[in-house]
């Protein structure tokens, strides 16, 4: 991105800020919309080449909205109780803009909102745990991750959508709230609901169950994970048959996991918890 301190879209202006990552199709920067708190992400193509890999991110991303919007509406009308929101759209990106700028060459403009996240700086990269922090997370902990990212895919998939970039760097957590988000979209498969390819379910699947199991410091290659004992090898063993490719349905995947890990502890809420790495050998 050019020398600059602000970005214009019309009558809205972002502040933008530190940049947070460099790829091959796009820039990453914190950026705050004029007159507001809450912070976004400015993603900036690098080239106008790749502003059609962002195009598709848009269009994804406001689909998912779209379709999140519409079962919650009907979940609505039809819970009893006082049962909680689906909420599907924390676990993706919001579009909060999107435009062609010339003051930086004509390059696609995309800017990122997160629910309920007025601090993106709290979002980080499962995959830092371990790569940056030297910590990976407990058992326990890591239920909620993998479980939330099986809720995500069942719902994708149901619509026929795929990430197809289901792995560590792009799963973001926020330790505190609980969240997780899958980030980019730039590759999603498109399909027809109830037509996705099962290969691309699984695929989606598999990414999820591997990197939960390097968060948790496993060795993929010999099919550990540290700390495991009688009570929890099941749990174990289960997230090692989802992360070798043997099931493709993302909703029974979710229960099954539910299943197993329901009679090791109880379903409260439980703090973000780490260990130091161990070394591997």
């Amino acid at each position: 991105m050019r020398t600059t301190t602000t970005v214009t879209n019309g009558s809205s202006c972002y502040q933008v800020g530190k940049k947070v990552a460099d790829g091959g199709t796009y820039r990453t920067f914190i950026c705050t919309p004029e007159g507001e708190r809450e912070q976004c992400l400015l993603i900036i193509s690098t080239s106008p080449d790749q502003n059609g890999k962002l195009d598709r991110w848009v269009y994804i991303l406001r689909e998912l909205k779209r379709i999140s919007d519409e079962i919650e509406e009907e979940y609505a009308r039809v819970k009893s109780g006082s049962k909680s929101p689906l909420n599907y759209e924390i676990q993706f990106p919001h579009v909060v803009d999107s435009f062609i700028s010339a003051e930086q060459g004509g390059r696609r403009i995309i800017i990122l909102s997160f629910r309920k996240v007025e601090d993106v700086r709290k979002l980080v990269p499962l995959g830092n745990l371990t790569s940056k922090d030297r910590r990976r997370v407990d058992l326990r902990t890591s239920v909620w991750i993998v479980g939330k990212l099986l809720k995500l895919l069942a719902f994708a998939h149901s619509e026929g959508i795929a990430t197809e970039l289901m792995g560590k760097k792009n799963i973001l957590i926020e330790p505190e709230k609980h969240y997780v988000v899958i980030f980019d979209w730039t590759q999603a498969i498109l399909a027809q609901p109830g037509e996705l390819a099962v290969e691309c379910q699984r695929k989606d699947i598999m990414g999820a169950a591997k990197a939960v199991l390097v968060a948790l410091g496993g060795d993929l290659s010999k099919g550990t994970v540290p700390d495991t004992d009688d009570s929890t090898n099941a749990y174990v063993d289960y997230l090692y048959w989802l992360a070798r490719g043997n099931e493709c349905d993302a909703k029974s995947a979710h229960s099954r996991l539910y299943q197993h890990t329901d009679s090791i502890w109880q379903r409260q809420f439980y703090q973000f918890t780490t260990k130091p790495l161990l070394k591997q050998g």
